[in-house]
């Protein structure tokens, strides 16, 4: 019952969050939530597991599964950690979660289910599991962006842990930047994510979307040149509240993804309907392989877990 124990192991750590500082209690009142869930998978095992994870899929699509918690953004990064972004409302959306994956494990096809975890237990060596809440004030969302969602399918993931006590410092800054990200006309957007429940407290993600890395690294190049000397200045206030800070790309991965009926209606009311697509391996070879005319489905609508209002140097 993989995810249905990666729920259960949130729900756990969800219950302390009472203990939590005012900052993390604020955020999950007011904020949008995402459960990420990552499993690090063994190199020699790369294959079978996407493998695995697409019959997964073929069977949540099978069943016409259309509990919010099954809906399921991936992404996979060159190291070969996977991450599965889920939104959700509440905290209260724990339990719904806990209930719908355990259901399936008991239904018609829980042979079917628990194969997948048997195959995915033996090409994983670890994984883990947080709750974020989305930051809107310190994220940017520019006017135009410059990219569609369709052609964003690459994201940077910056890290920060920053300082105890200076949470309110950090997510100031981030609107700094995001301020002079408006006035110097910045084409794209960054969303700031804050880890409510998990074990790196207090910490922020900020994710950035691109074509690829290149892009990201020239579109990050552009930034801090029209940025100039007051953007230095932020950036170097936001590194002194940070205790470490690292940064990973990784790639949105359609075929491993999944959306519930009820959550691909939404998007075509939202955004029109998609139109079918190829799609290939991811590049970095963490990906799967192409099936021609495949319908393809947009990234999360909800913001999910990395382009930094902080410009590395």
């Amino acid at each position: 019952m993989r995810f249905c124990r990666a729920v259960t192991s949130v729900f756990c750590a969800a219950a302390v969050l009472s203990s939590l500082g005012a900052w993390a209690q604020e955020a999950t009142a007011k904020s949008e939530l995402l459960v990420v869930f990552q499993e690090h998978v063994k190199p020699s095992k790369g294959e079978a597991y996407v493998a695995a994870v697409k019959d997964m899929v073929a069977l949540l699509t099978e069943e016409k599964a259309d509990s919010p918690a099954f809906d399921l953004w991936t992404y996979s990064a060159p190291d070969f950690t996977y991450t599965y972004v889920t939104p959700m409302a509440s905290m209260g959306d724990l339990d719904t979660m806990h209930e719908a994956w355990s259901a399936l494990y008991k239904g018609p096809d829980k042979a079917r289910w628990s194969s997948f975890d048997a195959r995915i237990n033996d090409a994983i060596s670890g994984s883990s599991r947080t709750i974020v809440a989305h930051v809107t004030s310190a994220s940017y969302k520019p006017p135009k962006p410059r990219l569609s969602e369709e052609e964003a399918r690459y994201r940077w993931v910056d890290t920060f842990s920053v300082v105890p006590g200076k949470e309110g410092e950090f997510v100031g800054l981030c609107k700094g930047l995001a301020e002079l990200a408006a006035k110097v006309g910045y084409g794209d957007p960054w969303n700031v994510y804050s880890i409510v429940v998990g074990d790196r407290i207090p910490c922020f993600f900020v994710v950035s979307n691109a074509k690829d890395q290149g892009d990201y690294a020239e579109s990050d190049r552009a930034f801090t040149q029209a940025a100039g000397e007051e953007g230095k200045k932020i950036f170097a206030r936001i590194m002194a509240v940070t205790q470490h800070y690292d940064g990973h790309g990784e790639w949105y991965r359609p075929e491993l993804s999944y959306q519930t009926p009820t959550r691909l209606k939404t998007l075509e009311i939202e955004e029109g309907p998609e139109k079918p697509e190829e799609k290939g391996e991811a590049p970095g070879g963490t990906g799967g392989e192409a099936k021609p005319g495949e319908k393809t489905v947009a990234p999360a609508p909800a913001p999910a877990p990395t382009k930094p209002p902080v410009k590395k140097k």
